[in-house]
């Protein structure tokens, strides 16, 4: 199956889930509102929080080591599990330790049931992307994306389930939101599992895994901090309601980011197998056809952003509006070093990843802690787009110096481009 035709099935993925997350986003935000929104989306992000800061970050080196093709899938099964093990229990640990030590300052406004209920997920975090890492990296599209949209399909069931039932609660809804994290990894590691036809631990490839992985260990922090961390400094300067506001524009923003994504599943795996002259021809007409389709994209939702909005949350949720017009320019330059960050792993550029993450994320905090107090939640998506701005610099310069100066095979489309679009419609007529 060539690139095209898995980013057209990932794609498919996408929009099913989208639609999933769309419709549990607009039940979530009409039967919460503002304020209890923003409690969900912070108790939410705490489980996230723990997974990033203890996880050595080798999801990308996973698919790097399985392109090399050294280790068998049953080394990569084995030592995947018993990592997913005791970083969860490092992390399990971390939470209640800062639990008890900054219980008001950490977390301001959301009660202890809700973060119990949340941290239950870590553990299924790590194997969620440990595990699908490994089908990805075996180029088993259809299996990471049924594990990973689990998440979004899950999520409305439970969802439904418990408004049927009785009102939709914050209590509920992180039970529904968990609930495709604990799926969606669970299946990744059967399906491993039966692929791999047994385990074994390596001591080596675990080496090798978190010797790689520390490379970029800081940068996933340092990413964290750019596209996270304002959830977090706006519920600290402001309250629940702003909170509620940009989780709403945020997420309604970010599905300009489902066409890329699509196209990245596919394309890591694609470049770490391929040659540099193909990576490299690749990625620039992965860079130029994403970045049409997301333009036009993102055109369409600024004229009709306050509709978007009212169908989503209802008046209630109006002052987002502003904020989701902020975030698109970000979303939209975002694409490209979406892409071109494939190109550096496939050079094995852990390091330079984390370099670029950590100025990322320099220029993020910074940002935010300027505007979020003065600005709010429209402060918080000013902050994003201009940090997205600055990584899109940093990685456009890097592609001049190290691959090629000439910049229009990444941004200018060309005749032969339609190829991939002639493929499409004909999978649409079959």
């Amino acid at each position: 199956m060539n690139l095209a035709k898995e980013s057209f099935y990932t794609l498919i993925f996408q929009i099913s889930g989208f639609l999933c997350a769309a419709i549990a986003g607009i039940i979530v935000a009409r039967m919460l509102g503002p304020e209890n929104r923003g409690i969900l989306a912070v108790a939410m992000l705490c489980p996230y929080i723990f997974f990033v800061v203890f996880n050595p970050a080798i999801e990308s080196v996973i698919i790097y080591h399985i392109g090399k093709k050294e280790q068998s899938i049953r080394a990569f099964a084995g030592s995947a599990f018993m990592l997913s093990f005791a970083f969860s229990l490092i992390a399990i640990i971390a939470f209640f330790l800062t639990f008890i030590q900054f219980r008001e300052s950490l977390y301001k406004n959301i009660e202890q049931k809700y973060l119990i209920i949340a941290i239950s997920s870590v553990p299924f975090y790590f194997i969620l992307y440990y595990f699908s890492s490994i089908l990805r990296g075996n180029i088993d599209i259809k299996g990471y994306n049924i594990s990973n949209q689990l998440l979004n399909f899950s999520n409305i069931i439970f969802i439904l389930i418990f408004v049927a039932v009785s009102r939709l609660n914050i209590l509920e809804a992180i039970i529904a939101g968990i609930s495709g994290i604990i799926l969606g990894g669970t299946y990744a590691l059967i399906k491993v599992f039966k692929m791999a036809k047994g385990i074994y631990f390596d001591k080596k490839l675990v080496s090798y895994l978190v010797k790689d992985g520390s490379k970029l260990y800081i940068g996933s922090i340092a990413t964290f901090i750019n596209f996270q961390v304002n959830f977090f400094i706006l519920n600290y300067y402001t309250n629940p309601s702003e909170v509620g506001f940009y989780s709403v524009s945020y997420a309604i923003a970010n599905i300009l980011l489902f066409f890329s994504i699509s196209l990245e599943i596919g394309l890591y795996p694609r470049l770490a197998h391929a040659t540099m002259d193909e990576a490299i021809k690749l990625t620039e007409i992965a860079s130029r056809q994403i970045l049409f389709i997301t333009l036009a994209a993102a055109l369409i939702m600024s004229f009709f952003s306050k509709y978007i909005i009212l169908i989503y949350g209802g008046k209630p949720f109006l002052p987002a509006a502003e904020s989701l017009l902020l975030l698109l320019p970000g979303m939209v330059i975002l694409v490209i070093p979406k892409v071109i960050t494939a190109l550096w792993l496939k050079k094995g550029w852990f390091f330079q990843l984390t370099l670029i993450a950590i100025s990322g994320s320099i220029v993020s905090l910074v940002l935010n802690f300027l505007l979020i107090p003065k600005f709010g939640a429209n402060g918080a998506a000013m902050a994003t787009s201009l940090t997205y701005g600055f990584i899109f610099v940093v990685e456009v310069v890097l592609y001049m110096k190290y691959v090629k100066s000439d910049l229009r095979g990444l941004f200018i489309p060309e005749k032969t481009d339609t190829a991939a679009y002639r493929d499409i419609i004909e999978m649409f007529k079959r």
